[in-house]
């Protein structure tokens, strides 16, 4: 009779098993189709030179170098796409298969971290429907099938923070779950390979790498841990980014003279606003300290008023947060150009920005610190930015990428490459077609209310977060979970917090590029909150004697 019940069980088991993987195969390959009935020429935009012209040159011939201050990861993968396949439409199929990834290891993680839970309360049948949910929300999102679309780093980077994320997962697993020292290592070594590489992709996850990673740093501190298996932990990662990542980047970022002043115009015109002030309080009061004279401030001045006068007339949506266009006074024939007619050196223009930047935040750092608390707040509300509900049409992508692509400047090396001259003459008749990334129903009414949720579960995971840490029992109970939805917020707020110095959180790609992980964490915390409180339910009912002996078996078993 019991082994009768046992195979029972099992087929049921099996029949589970069947139907989990038959769903999100199903959810795929309908996100497949869904990607793949668009057209296959990738959209551009005003900062895809710095990805596409290196790797156009390097077929013509010249060295392969970063321009317009980009790293070298993306733009070497668009060159060995190119290389591989001749065509554009390569790095659009690419990116859709990295899409298509990142899903998966969205579900991954899921499945897998419910691993962290020594006795999970809530069924696994509800649990594996929530993680399905997650990853049909992902992939069929228009976000993020249309920035797998363009030719831009956005398109593969979440395949890379989700894997990041997946190792950290798989190091508490190994580390304090499976007590596997030699596997915790490699995948502690994963996760900080991938965490060098992310900013490489995106500066702004330099911050984001290390909050995400602190918990592998501080298994080095461990004195029960082997030194051997320390120094593989770490060393093989930081010899290999040394190599493959840290020495290319400084050799390529030499043989771009942008490299240097990108930076510091980028700051300095995002921060025009303080910077004037400053600028305007230095010419009255005339400080001998500054290494600029009062004619040379007072036509700089005069420059900056005059370009940030248009600047508030033209200002786009990406801007209106600052209340002046930035990308106006860095690109157009705007401050950033004229001002070398002041300073005509490109060394003492960016000496200029760096000089004036630092000195706007030793002066003024009220100004500048308000600009940042703004910043985070478009995204800390009651709207978050990264679940973004509307549709998006290509057609109007197409033309501006076309208007972009076609300027004389960049026209001449697009005709001289082939395969780049066809993607760019098939752009006038994409931009007459009327396609576009259409967000489902479903997911119109689902999106507000993840992003109206959003704020008050990060804040309450504050508050679970306490009380993991005071309450002994809980925290042996949902400690590891608390801590993997801690990790996964600091994806967010590193991210965050870089950008809001540095940039504007009003660029809507810098917050839709966090729709992975944001999901992965939003729902790994609403998770969290319900097995507490089925633990507190379950601990509320059992008797005092059974409840303390529950106590020590878990204690035990996370011994």
């Amino acid at each position: 009779m019991a082994f009768q019940e046992r195979e029972i069980s099992s087929q049921r088991l099996r029949v589970y098993a069947f139907c989990f993987h038959a769903c999100w195969v199903v959810i795929v390959a309908l996100a497949t189709i869904r990607r793949f009935s668009l057209p296959l020429e990738p959209l551009a935009d005003r900062d895809v030179w710095g990805y596409l012209s290196p790797g156009l040159l390097k077929i013509l011939g010249h060295p392969f170098i970063q321009s317009e201050g980009r790293g070298f990861v993306y733009p070497g993968f668009v060159y060995l796409t190119l290389r591989a396949f001749g065509n554009l439409n390569a790095v659009t199929i690419i990116q859709h298969l990295f899409g298509l990834g990142a899903g998966l290891l969205l579900l991954a993680n899921w499945t897998a971290a419910r691993r962290l839970l020594p006795n999970p309360r809530l069924p696994r049948i509800l649990y594996d429907v929530f993680g399905l949910g997650m990853l049909a929300t992902y992939l069929f999102s228009a976000q993020s099938i249309l920035a797998e679309h363009h030719l831009r780093a956005e398109g593969i980077l979440p395949f890379f923070a989700l894997l990041g994320f997946g190792c950290t997962i798989q190091f508490f697993l190994a580390w304090r779950i499976d007590k596997n020292p030699s596997r915790a290592a490699w995948f502690g070594a994963a996760s900080l390979l991938i965490a060098f590489l992310l900013p490489l992709f995106k500066p702004s996850f330099t911050l984001t790498s290390v909050l995400t990673t602190l918990p592998i740093w501080w298994q080095l501190f461990d004195r029960r841990e082997k030194w051997v298996r320390k120094l593989a932990m770490v060393g093989g990662p930081v010899f290999t980014a040394l190599v493959l990542l840290w020495i290319p980047e400084h050799r390529y970022a030499e043989a771009d003279p942008r490299s240097r002043i990108f930076l510091p115009s980028s700051l300095f015109t995002i921060h025009a606003r303080q910077i004037r002030a400053q600028i305007a309080s230095d010419l009255a009061t005339n400080p001998a300290c500054l290494p600029y004279s009062h004619e040379q401030l007072q036509a700089i001045l005069t420059l900056l008023d005059a370009e940030m006068a248009i600047s508030t007339q033209i200002v786009r949506h990406n801007f209106s947060s600052l209340g002046f266009d930035a990308d106006y006074l860095l690109y157009e024939d705007s401050f950033c150009r004229k001002l070398q007619d002041i300073l005509p050196v490109r060394e003492a223009r960016a000496d200029f920005y760096r000089f004036y930047f630092r000195r706007t935040w030793s002066e003024q750092p009220g100004a500048m610190l308000h600009k940042i608390v703004a910043q985070l707040g478009l995204f800390y509300n009651f709207d978050c930015p990264v679940y973004f509900e509307k549709s998006t049409r290509f057609d109007r992508s197409y033309n501006e990428s076309y208007a972009f692509l076609s300027e004389p400047n960049r026209v001449v090396t697009m005709a001289r490459v082939p395969l780049a001259m066809d993607y760019l003459q098939s752009l006038p008749a994409l931009a007459q077609i009327h396609v576009a990334a259409v967000q489902p129903t479903a997911l119109k009414l689902l999106m507000p209310l993840l992003g109206g949720t959003y704020l008050p579960i990060f804040l309450l995971s504050g508050v679970v977060m306490v009380w993991l840490l005071v309450a002994p029992q809980l925290r042996a109970a949902c400690g590891w979970l608390g801590a993997v939805v801690a990790i996964g917020y600091g994806y967010n707020l590193g991210n965050n917090l870089a950008i809001a110095c540095f940039h504007t959180l009003g660029v809507g790609r810098y917050s839709h590029v966090q729709l992975g992980t944001t999901l992965l964490t939003q729902g790994l915390a609403l998770y969290l909150f319900v097995e507490i409180a089925l633990w507190w339910r379950l601990r509320a009912i059992t008797p005092p004697s059974c409840s303390s002996r529950l106590s020590r078996v878990t204690t035990a078993a996370l011994k």
